[in-house]
């Protein structure tokens, strides 16, 4: 009896399955990008309005250092990463209610709308000389906006961090990646937890629930952005 021959698979299809496959799973399939950490970075000082001399006080800028071998230093002295929640609270706080409570820390200064429209008509006469000026700009939409928050306190006024206090994070090159985010993370948890309550405090909305897309909360996160500044700058240390 004659052997059946066994027929051929036709395999020429497969490949067109398996193209399409991979242009699937390629579309649909999401990579984790790495966000990195916003930071607002201050304007280029172009030309100052004439002032005197300005002289930083050292105690408006609190040092925080981590070194190569990960040992945390504020102001020169060795803390644990536990112990900075509190420092960083106190800089923000300790002096806001009465002065020099700790002559360490910054002060308080208070903002009313009469300080609010004569620093306003600065900057817009100034804006009259030079309009393209991008500092004068900026200044004058955050007077402009601390008006609005004076005007919208039962007080007329609130309580203003010196302007010159400033958190200085320095890192050197050995500096772990986990030890530089655990300090972002502090101080991020730090003015979060002052803009929550600063929302409870004058019946704005969720703090968390504002989004600067949306245009009925942009009056809210500019308050409170005055009321709570972010301040941090940032160096590398090589040595």
């Amino acid at each position: 009896m004659a052997r059946r021959a066994v027929g051929e698979i036709n395999a020429g299809s497969m490949a067109d399955i398996a193209f399409l496959l991979l242009i699937f799973f390629l579309v649909t399939t999401t990579m984790e990008v790495d966000a990195g950490i916003g930071r607002q970075l201050p304007l280029k000082l172009d030309q100052p309005i004439d002032r005197d001399d300005i002289v930083i006080n050292e105690r408006n800028v609190l040092e925080i250092m981590a070194n190569s071998n990960d040992d945390l230093l504020v102001e020169g002295n060795f803390i644990q990463i536990e112990e900075l929640y509190d420092v960083v609270w106190d800089f923000y706080t300790i002096n806001k209610v009465a002065p020099d409570q700790d002559v360490n820390m910054p002060n308080y200064n208070r903002v009313d709308i009469n300080k609010c429209r004569s620093e306003i008509t600065t900057f817009r006469e100034a804006l009259e000389g030079d309009p393209e000026n991008k500092l004068y700009k900026s200044e004058l939409s955050k007077w402009e906006t601390k008006l609005i928050l004076c005007q919208s306190l039962s007080s007329q006024s609130y309580m203003e961090m010196n302007k010159q206090a400033v958190i200085q994070l320095k890192n050197q090159a050995g500096t772990s990646y986990g030890l530089y985010i655990e300090i972002q993370n502090i101080l991020k948890q730090v003015v979060n937890e002052l803009r929550v309550e600063a929302c409870e405090e004058l019946g704005f909305p969720d703090y968390f629930e504002l989004r600067e897309d949306r245009e009925e909360d942009q009056e809210y996160i500019a308050k409170l952005r005055v009321l709570v500044p972010e301040r941090i700058i940032e160096a590398k240390i090589d040595r």
